[in-house]
């Protein structure tokens, strides 16, 4: 492949040369000076952040997009990011003069980890994306195994302030309100909500007392505990988010402390799958990939372990996701493991395989593998069976109505009644009609 040795090269300054969320300015620079160069036109300060940017190829009307990512976790690139911005950019120069009528957008995303004032900047260059009529977005993460399709919880992240009063811890402890003591009510509260919660949804609780006092022989007048809430639906977090706050002030009363309550990083939604792109993903992955490959089915079985801000990406605009193998299965991330195998060889190796596949997957979509334009998949489980199709937008919300009243009217358990079955033949044409010949007056 061309240029494989410049990306390898670039990943692995970013490797050794980390800096954490929102001061990624050295990464981000690399990245956009390298595409630049290639002849992208090149927007520094992408949204209003000074380490963010949007590289653009092409003036094309299909319109695509990856994201770069490039900030380190404290230890370092324990998570792969120097792969996963070097993989975009790979894909970018890889596409040079190979577009033909369609654009592509890569775009620096900063602090994904949630670190610094651009944590989770995903959130705000979301909507931009849908805005700039970008059709369909590819993602990677290093893993230790390949796979198309994500699982990806949604999270926020919170602060629990407990204010009570200082006081000396033996000459005058009744004069003392110990906000430690409220936090750590809260915390086992928190603790002991996981047997209390829906199990039909995957969730994940987890809190750190961030600051408990300062000396064992003063009753701590301030304490703050942290706690990321998880979820699988968005509607299921924010009920969560409720109950945990319920919680803190609970345990603030009965302790007479008061308390702050502030959200940290913007909410991060759950991962919305994508199918018919996630099979365009997957069938430039198994071109390259064979057996080794993870199907598409089994990735969608797995249990969620994680979360990030590309969730957000995919609520307004069809994503997929690659996880690229870059150690062995079940290496964790965030973990020195993790940090060594981010350097290596073998990912250096992988991270050219997943340059090439992404390459092919958005040559793919761009050249009518799937309907030009803006994608939707519509879908619905009529009579036992799930039908897709895939339709413009702007004739989405139409066929969206019409199945919408024919379940008002009738009911989604009559599907033996004849008139049923001819209003979904007739929905069965309306999906199947080629929208690029519509009449002067749109056709429906």
């Amino acid at each position: 492949m061309k240029n494989a040795e410049a990306i390898k090269s670039i990943s692995l300054d970013i490797h050794e040369h980390p800096e954490l969320g929102s001061q990624e300015r050295r990464s981000s620079k690399l990245l956009a000076d390298k595409l630049e160069s290639a002849g992208f036109d090149v927007e520094r300060g992408f949204m209003g952040m000074d380490t963010s940017f949007l590289a653009r190829y092409g003036n094309g009307s299909k319109k695509v997009a990856v994201l770069a990512e490039y900030d380190a976790l404290p230890i370092g690139h324990a998570c792969g990011h120097n792969i996963i911005g070097a993989w975009a950019m790979g894909v970018g120069l890889s596409l040079v003069n190979e577009l033909g009528d369609a654009t592509l957008y890569v775009v620096g995303t900063p602090a994904e980890e949630g670190l610094g004032k651009y944590a989770a900047s995903k959130v705000l260059i979301a909507p931009q994306l849908l805005k700039m009529g970008v059709s369909a977005v590819f993602a990677v993460h290093p893993g230790g195994e390949w796979m198309v399709g994500a699982n990806l919880l949604g999270v926020s992240r919170y602060s629990y302030v407990f204010k009570g009063r200082d006081a000396h811890a033996a000459a005058s402890p009744e004069k003392g309100i110990n906000a430690l003591d409220a936090a750590v009510d809260f915390y086992i509260a928190l603790r002991m909500m996981h047997g209390l919660l829906d199990r039909k949804h995957q969730f994940v609780l987890s809190a750190i007392i961030k600051d408990g006092g300062t000396a064992p022989n003063v009753i701590p007048g301030r304490a703050e505990v942290w706690a990321d809430i998880r979820a699988d639906e968005e509607s299921y977090l924010d009920d969560l988010i409720g109950k945990v706050n319920d919680r803190a002030r609970a345990a603030a009363a009965i302790n007479g402390c008061g308390i702050d309550i502030a959200q940290i990083t913007p909410k991060i939604s759950p991962f919305k799958r994508n199918e018919a792109l996630d099979d365009v993903y997957y069938a430039a992955a198994k071109k390259y990939l064979g057996d080794s490959l993870i199907s598409v089915s089994e990735a969608y079985s797995r249990i969620p372990e994680a979360s990030s801000d590309v969730g957000n990406v995919s609520q307004v605009v069809p994503t997929s996701h690659l996880t690229i193998k870059i150690g062995p299965k079940g290496i964790p991330a965030h973990s020195l493991e993790f940090l060594r195998a981010a350097g290596s060889q073998e990912a250096m190796e992988a991270l050219i395989t997943a340059v090439a596949i992404g390459h092919d997957a958005v040559l793919n979509f761009v050249r009518g593998q799937l309907r030009t334009g803006a994608l939707s998949v519509f879908r619905k489980p009529i009579c036992g069976k799930t039908w897709y199709s895939m339709v413009q937008d702007d004739n989405l919300e139409k066929v969206q109505i019409a199945v919408d009243r024919w379940r008002e009217k009738d009911g989604a358990n009559r599907c033996l009644n004849r008139r049923i079955r001819g209003v979904w033949r007739g929905l069965q044409k309306l999906l199947s009609r080629d929208w690029s010949k519509r009449g002067r007056n749109g056709g429906c």
